[in-house]
């Protein structure tokens, strides 16, 4: 099939060109050319797709299968897509995210009968954007499907989320604290759900959409193979760098008022709550997407793509979390 995806250079995004071009599919990438695009024999548009009205001229002036949008954040951003694509494509794939349905959830483990409540901007307009090409589906204008991911890792984007996340896009601080024998900074009793997914097993459940029509008009939760607890997560992580985990626990509330205000966001808004999500919709209709990365092969491949690229030495140091660190020995003591 003749493929666009919206963004390319990312996480997800060059996971699902990789995971095309794999399968032998014709791949144009549209973006704004900040990053070099790593997958070869790639055709490139270079573009900001903020200017609606050259974006969506340009699209216009396309012939493509399908699309993938990994860049719609709101309604607006959907509304613009739909102009560009309407009656000109089979299938438009909107990546949107878990953060779309919020924290906490009604279930423990949650599915995509999840109400909305999202509490953080960036959810929040995720939700409207998938209402909006949900609602364009109902009235038989748009051939959608919606696609949630949680936490993805990977080649593309350094970082692996700790309690702290400074940088979304250079962070390394959780791996180089483990390689430096350094403590981990743990909310309440670690005893929080979390999942991860590895990038590439992610773009299985993306690209695994093309010419399936049972997927049309539905969200899918796209998440990893396993649920582990926060103490889990950092013990696994730890394993697969050769290193011992040392973890440091304090309360939540504790954490947020002691940490520098802008480095608690992602404690405040998902890392506080249980994020744990099920895959089984997505497993039933996508019978490409079988995530099988376990956390410590993830990991390893993660690491040596980081290395690769040099970006271990980016990393902040974070100094309060040493602080914290001190504090949560002391007080358990």
């Amino acid at each position: 099939m003749r493929c666009l995806v919206i963004g390319g250079t990312g996480l997800i995004s060059g996971a699902i060109t990789r995971e095309l071009k794999k399968k032998g599919h014709q791949v144009t990438v549209f973006h704004r050319g900040h990053r070099p695009l790593e997958v070869k024999g790639v055709r490139e548009i270079l573009g900001d797709r903020q200017d609606r009205a050259a974006f969506e001229a340009r699209m216009k002036a396309e012939d493509f299968d399908a699309v993938f949008d990994l860049i719609s954040f709101n309604t607006e951003d959907a509304a613009s897509a739909w102009r560009a694509f309407k009656g000109r494509v089979k299938h438009f794939v909107h990546c949107s995210t878990v953060c779309a349905v919020g924290v906490p959830t009604t279930k423990i483990i949650c599915d995509e009968s999840e109400p909305y409540h999202p509490i953080s901007k960036y959810g929040r307009g995720k939700a409207a954007a998938e209402k909006y090409f949900l609602g364009k589906w109902k009235s038989g204008k748009f051939p959608v499907t919606i696609i949630r991911p949680s936490h993805t890792y990977g080649p593309g984007a350094a970082w692996v989320l700790g309690t702290f996340v400074d940088d979304w896009d250079r962070d390394c601080a959780l791996l180089n604290r483990i390689l430096a024998n350094k403590p981990l900074l743990v909310q309440g009793d670690g005893e929080q759900l979390w999942q991860s997914c590895y990038s590439d097993d992610a773009a299985e459940g993306f690209v695994g959409c093309l010419g399936n029509k049972k997927v049309l008009g539905q969200v899918y939760n796209i998440c990893g193979p396993q649920i582990y607890t926060w103490n889990e997560y950092y013990t696994r992580i730890a394993k697969a760098l050769g290193r011992k985990a040392k973890l440091a626990h304090l309360p939540t509330a504790v954490i947020i008022a002691k940490a520098p205000r802008d480095t608690t966001y992602f404690l405040e808004e998902i890392a506080q709550f249980h994020g744990a999500y099920s895959n089984a919709k997505a497993l039933r209709d996508i019978p490409a997407f079988r995530p099988r990365t376990t956390i410590e092969q993830g990991i390893r491949k993660h690491l040596a793509w980081i290395r690769k690229k040099g970006l271990l030495k980016t990393a902040p140091k974070r100094l309060y979390e040493d602080t914290l660190c001190k504090l949560a020995f002391s007080l358990a003591k």
